[in-house]
């Protein structure tokens, strides 16, 4: 049985994520990474916790603002003004207090289905650089696969019945940590897009996310050939 459970962003890893900035270092070329893979030993490290499948669908934004907007009548009606004046504020609060709400509310759940594309990514770069043993007292490379978002959303609220897959993955090439520096990221490949089919949450759903699972063999290529390009080694 398919079980979900919201997705629940707190605003400070939100806050964390957009305002800790930070001068980014220098990627690296395509031929000095060629020349760093070929020169060490190189490791893929495994996606412990693979990416959740999300979903953001037309139901939950319809619920957020029925709760946002119970909310903010709750609000007004606790104000207890006596003058029109008092009640306008009392409007004013309610309804910013209705709005911020909205925008704390999870838009997405998580389905246990359809789940894992970076893990995939990750297997399928593991099996190219199995010529390598792992690095050995940090003397190699190592390869991170990180998905940053997977998630089927509407494609328009009123004009289409549409939902698409999103996907956002990010492979990293890092030289880990040695005794005169620290680890650093040589280069990071982002393999970011929407898949080519659209179609009705329901048809995504069906089979056990039958559909999903296909569109991401899909990606699992297209992500797995960038990567390789961009690392020089195609």
């Amino acid at each position: 049985m398919i079980t979900r459970k919201v997705l629940a962003i707190p605003l400070a890893a939100v806050c964390l994520t957009a305002c800790s900035t930070t001068p980014e270092q220098r990627q690296a070329s395509t031929d000095e990474v060629r020349s760093a893979l070929l020169a060490h030993p190189v490791a893929v490290r495994p996606v412990e916790q693979p990416v959740a499948l999300a979903e953001r669908t037309k139901g939950r934004a319809v619920a957020n603002t029925v709760i946002a907007s119970m909310a903010a009548t709750a609000a007004a009606n606790m104000g207890g003004a006596s003058t029109m004046q008092g009640m306008q504020s009392n409007h004013s609060i309610a309804s910013e207090l209705g709005t911020q709400m909205a925008h704390t509310l999870p838009e997405s759940e998580l389905i246990q289905a359809g789940t894992g594309i970076d893990r995939a990514l990750a297997h399928r770069l593991a099996r190219y650089f199995q010529r390598d043993e792992a690095p050995a007292d940090n003397a190699g490379l190592v390869i991170e696969v990180d998905a940053a978002r997977w998630e089927l959303g509407y494609e328009s609220f009123l004009t289409s019945s549409d939902y698409r897959l999103d996907y956002d993955i990010d492979v990293h090439l890092i030289e880990p940590a040695k005794a005169d520096k620290q680890a650093s990221r040589l280069k990071t490949i982002d393999c970011v897009g929407t898949f080519d089919r659209k179609m009705p949450i329901d048809q995504w759903r069906a089979d056990a996310y039958h559909a999903v699972d296909a569109a991401a063999q899909d990606i699992v290529d297209r992500c797995y050939d960038l990567a390789l390009a961009g690392m020089g080694m195609t």
